[in-house]
């Protein structure tokens, strides 16, 4: 049931934005979004960040509060690959956390850095 309505808000989020399907083999530019799992496979010589709107501490954390018991590590990455990124050089990235007041879990890392944060936060 969480699982469903987490798809069901993320599409919504997703079409609310006007994000648009790329091809994927279209290198990422500045200022591309979509769902993380979908942006990820796209060609990056830049390095650009993909970076979560709202981070993906921020996403986790709700949801995990609303499910009242710990995310499985296959919800964990489930959300990553839903939540919605923009494609941002390092120092929008430095700039949006800056304003965040934090730094955002690494996607990459999202198993490993969501159980240390988790810890911290006990």
């Amino acid at each position: 049931m969480l699982m469903r309505r987490l798809i069901i808000v993320a599409a919504i989020g997703a079409a609310s934005i006007g994000v648009a399907a790329a091809d994927e083999n279209e290198p990422l530019k500045e200022l591309d979004t979509g769902a993380y799992a979908e942006v990820a496979k796209r060609p990056n010589p830049r390095r650009l960040i993909l970076q979560h709107v709202p981070a993906l501490t921020a996403l986790l954390l709700a949801a995990e509060r609303k499910k009242g018991t710990a995310l499985t590590k296959t919800e964990v990455e489930f959300l990553r690959d839903i939540g919605t990124v923009m494609v941002v050089d390092s120092e929008g990235a430095r700039a949006v956390e800056a304003q965040r007041g934090y730094k955002d879990i690494d996607p990459a890392q999202v198993w490993v850095e969501w159980q240390s944060l988790r810890s911290q936060l006990k």
